[in-house]
C-alpha cells in the first residue's frame, strides 16, 4: 500500500460538510412543540476526534465534539464552546448522533 493508494481510495476526511436533518421535541409550557431543521456537520478525522476525546478533564467532551463539528455549508463553525455547554440536553444528543452518523460512528451510513 502507498500513500498515493489511500490518496486515490478515499482515505482521508473530506473537508465538505454533510447536510443533516434533526427534529428536536420539547416541553413549551407544557406542551410539547416540535422543530425540524437541517444542520451542517464537518466530518471529523482520526486525529481531531483523538483530540476532542482527549484526557482534559475541565472541558465537556460532547459539547467540544458539537463545537468542533456543527458548521453551516461552507464549513465554518457555528455553536462556540461555551454554548455548546448550554444546548438543550435532548437538542445537544441529537447533534452528536448526527455528526456520530457522519463520521462513521452512528447505526445509519455516513456519508462523504
Amino acid at each position: 500500500m502507498q500513500f498515493s493508494d489511500l490518496m486515490a481510495a478515499g482515505a482521508f476526511v473530506s473537508e465538505t460538510p454533510v447536510k443533516k436533518q434533526v427534529t428536536w421535541k420539547h416541553e413549551v409550557d407544557g406542551k410539547e412543540v416540535e422543530h425540524t431543521f437541517d444542520i451542517f456537520v464537518r466530518k471529523q478525522s482520526f486525529g481531531a476526534i483523538e483530540v476532542i476525546y482527549g484526557n482534559e478533564t475541565d472541558r465537556s467532551k460532547m459539547s467540544k465534539y458539537i463545537a468542533h463539528s456543527i458548521c453551516d455549508e461552507k464549513g465554518k463553525a457555528v455553536i462556540p464552546y461555551d454554548k455548546a455547554l448550554q444546548l438543550d440536553p435532548e437538542l445537544g444528543t441529537l447533534f452528536v448522533k448526527a455528526v456520530n452518523e457522519v463520521n462513521g460512528l452512528g447505526k445509519a451510513d455516513a456519508k462523504n
